[in-house]
């Protein structure tokens, strides 16, 4: 009796995706690892925690076709008002520019495509940070949980690479801006950051997509804060109303270091994103803050882990949302505390507004504490725009409708403030367009 083999679809484009990449060994087997795992997985269903209010067993992911860039930027180095920027059209890098001065102080700032190009020769990586950039994304496959998030590192497109090295301070942000367009492509963005000890600087990730096209997306961001550095990561998303964009992202945050995350999320059709704040070091602090408006029937899922593994380190996660229409929003909050970090600090805060009658809002903040000595407590609101407020301001003179938009715009604005002025204003704009639905 003859046995069949049953071959995976998916696993079958994935071999061939890495077969036919001209890539040095250390990226080649980086995606191996992930497709070791990725062929050992299912594809996520209702029937997983992670994923019961946000069901994606309906995506036929076989459909979406795999591309990356050819080729490398032209024009490098010219002058920028920022620390620098990477500009993708597509996958395809558009400029590449780093401010004056930086090179030289050790900065590198550069695409994937550039850092695998020629085995790393005369691209400006050293082995100390290949070694650290390759360690980092090996951790997020070792912290990957399903299949999709595995899928995005075996399948990297594009993106950016960004190393500080140790105790330069930057006052403006670097900038990696990705500018789709596009119909039944699968789009896989890296991004990987690099801080060394006593390093301070930001760094604003922004996804847009032109109108027209579906594009399914699942990025990867992977951002290291070594001892006594300093990291601010603020990510933008307002892709098209027929896409699907799914974020798996990690900090690591070392000892006596800061990271402060922030995500916008306000595009897709379909969004999961998942960010997890790892404290390895004693006296870490690490802050997480999100804002997200859905409206017609969007969905948007969004998850965050603080996860302390040693003493005395700080946590806190502020996500606001709002929801109109026929919308559903789902937010899963948890602070995970090892055995041995004794003394952790840490709060989880969801807020959410709903805006019509048909919105929905899922709000599962959660706390899983291995010791005594914390201090670890979460709340989670949802309700409506308060009716006292939206008098009192009527009472002074505004309409129903000017005293709504400042309530809402003002419930916004304690995350969006914190965000570089080279994308707040676009932020507001956002929300003030959303508002006016």
């Amino acid at each position: 009796m003859s046995s069949q083999i049953v071959t995976d679809p998916a696993v079958e484009a994935v071999e061939r995706f890495i077969a036919g990449r001209q890539e040095p060994q250390w990226m080649t087997d980086v995606r191996r690892v992930a497709l070791d795992r990725f062929r050992d997985m299912e594809w996520p269903t209702a029937q997983d925690e992670e994923f019961r209010r946000s069901d994606v067993s309906s995506y036929d992911f076989d459909r979406y076709r795999l591309s990356s860039s050819t080729g490398l930027p032209q024009g490098v180095e010219v002058p920028v008002v920022q620390s620098g920027i990477v500009e993708f059209s597509g996958t395809q890098v558009k400029r590449r520019a780093l401010a004056e001065g930086l090179a030289e102080k050790g900065v590198v700032f550069i695409s994937i495509e550039e850092a695998v190009a020629d085995g790393l020769d005369g691209q400006g990586l050293d082995q100390q940070i290949l070694s650290s950039v390759r360690e980092a994304l090996l951790k997020g496959i070792a912290n990957a949980d399903n299949r999709l998030s595995v899928w995005h590192y075996a399948t990297i497109t594009h993106g950016a690479i960004l190393y500080v090295p140790k105790f330069l301070e930057l006052k403006e942000p670097f900038i990696v801006s990705f500018d789709d367009d596009g119909d039944g492509d699968l789009r896989a963005p890296q991004i990987v950051v690099i801080g060394e000890e006593g390093a301070r600087f930001s760094v604003v990730s922004r996804t847009v997509q032109d109108d027209e096209g579906e594009i399914f997306y699942n990025e990867g961001v992977n951002i290291v804060v070594g001892d006594a550095g300093q990291v601010e990561y603020f990510s933008v998303q307002n892709v098209n109303i027929d896409s699907t964009y799914i974020s798996n992202g990690m900090a690591t945050v070392g000892r006596d270091s800061v990271y402060h995350g922030y995500t916008a999320a306000f595009g897709g059709m379909f969004s999961k994103y998942r960010f997890d704040a790892e404290m390895v070091g004693v006296g870490g602090d690490a802050f997480l803050g999100g804002v997200y408006f859905p409206h017609e029937d969007q969905h948007i899922d969004l998850r965050t882990v603080q996860r302390h593994l040693e003493p005395k380190a700080h946590s806190l996660t502020l996500y606001k949302g709002a929801v109109n229409d026929e919308a559903h929003s789902v937010f899963q909050g948890l602070i995970n505390v090892d055995h041995a970090a004794l003394d952790t600090d840490a709060y989880l805060t969801n807020n959410n507004l709903i805006l019509s009658d048909d919105g929905q809002a899922d709000s599962i903040p959660s706390l899983e504490i291995s010791t005594d000595e914390v201090r670890c407590s979460h709340g989670s609101t949802t309700g409506k725009l308060d009716p006292r407020q939206i008098y009192y301001l009527q009472t002074r003179g505004y309409s129903s409708e000017e005293a709504r938009r400042l309530l809402l715009e003002g419930y916004f604005e304690e995350v969006l403030s914190k965000y570089p002025e080279v994308v707040a204003d676009e932020l507001r704009g956002i929300v003030d367009d959303r508002i006016s639905d």
